[in-house]
């Protein structure tokens, strides 16, 4: 049972962002070099300077940065100091995980509704407890503040009781809620802000109530303006997917700008360089990204190929060139073509490239 409410819309930037930190909050992956503060590569590494791991979450902005591949050209002043101070707003946001809802008035809420319904005669309770939803708080799924409490409390139906006698119960209880959801086993009433879920299976009677509206988490300390990248190549139908006619596509030269809805234009990276071919019972494609520019560096490649619908994986890169292994499908025809997208750290993705996939 899943139950999303009081999304919070957000911006543009906002979205982006979620979407190029979930990867590295949940990436595993090896092999990389650390990259200093202020986004400059060095020729080599220091000492006293750990090798970045990347089988936890990063807490800081240096540990992120460290997790891409090493720069052949800096970032700009602008869009250093834009990165790194979003970066570092949304990692304090979203990796504190404080400033949520309050558990305690939460949990009053939810008891209180509990305890003003009449329980389905005969059933003997078994336990309680309560859990945190960060729904709309603007990070990843999992990570950040919890924005309300949901609190689920099951009993012992009596021998032979059916889901039916206790849905007419409760539906007698809840009356002036709205019924907005129904299986065989469930039922879920909503009233303004709160929903109240009965399940009645398997001789288990099991209650969910949110009694309160979702907090709305304060946005993060406001950052330098977006900088849009006029210096660099303007790229239209960004997301059209070309048509396949070679086995190979060298890699972009250097980063490309599109229409943005809150600044001229954003900085993309480029296309990268792919090959693929049908080896066994995988696809292997190799990769590369040419050279790595400090204002849109590359941080993980999308790629898939058509099955019955397309077949994608999302692979971060930590170094400039590398092999990806993609699984054949058993119960799809063979591939003919790969498609292939990078992603910056900032959550833009370039133009898209295909190449024939040979066999």
């Amino acid at each position: 049972m899943h139950h999303v409410d009081g999304v919070i819309a957000l911006s543009t930037n906002r979205r982006l962002l979620a979407l190029a930190l979930f990867v590295f909050l949940t990436a595993g992956c090896s092999g990389s070099r650390d990259t200093a503060a202020t986004e400059t590569s060095t020729s080599t590494a220091s000492e006293t300077t750990p090798a970045p791991r990347f089988d936890k979450p990063p807490r800081t902005y240096r540990e992120l940065m460290a997790r891409l591949p090493p720069f052949d050209v800096p970032a700009s002043r602008e869009v250093a100091a834009w990165r790194k101070a979003t970066i570092e707003g949304f990692l304090g946001r979203c990796t504190a995980g404080g400033n949520g809802a309050d558990r305690a008035s939460f949990v009053a809420a939810n008891e209180k509704v509990l305890s003003d319904v009449a329980l389905f005669p005969g059933a003997v309770f078994l336990n309680q407890y309560s859990v945190d939803r960060k729904d709309g708080n603007g990070c990843p799924d999992g990570s950040g503040p919890a924005t309300y409490y949901v609190t689920y409390r099951s009993y012992r139906l009596p021998p032979g009781t059916k889901p039916g006698a206790v849905f007419r119960h409760y539906q007698r209880e809840f009356f002036g809620w709205l019924e907005s959801a129904s299986t065989p086993c469930e039922r879920t009433y909503g009233q303004g802000p709160a929903y109240a879920v009965v399940s009645a299976c398997k001789g288990v009677l099991r209650l969910s109530i949110r009694a309160r509206a979702p907090v709305e988490i304060p946005e993060a300390a406001m950052s330098p303006p977006r900088p849009f990248g006029v210096q660099y190549p303007f790229v239209r139908n960004d997301l059209a997917t070309p048509k396949p006619t070679a086995y190979e596509t060298d890699p972009g030269e250097t980063c490309e700008r599109v229409a943005g809805t809150d600044v001229p234009a954003i900085i993309n990276p480029p296309p990268p360089g792919v090959r693929a071919e049908i080896r066994g019972d995988e696809v292997v494609v190799e990769w590369s990204l040419g050279t790595v520019r400090g204002d849109c560096p590359p941080s993980d490649l999308v790629l898939s190929y058509p099955a019955v619908n397309a077949y994608t994986i999302r692979e971060p890169v930590h170094r400039a060139s590398g092999v990806t292994r993609m699984p054949l499908l058993d119960f799809a025809p063979r591939p003919t073509k790969l498609t292939a997208i990078a992603v910056s750290v900032d959550g833009v993705e370039s133009r898209p490239v295909s190449v024939l996939i040979r066999k």
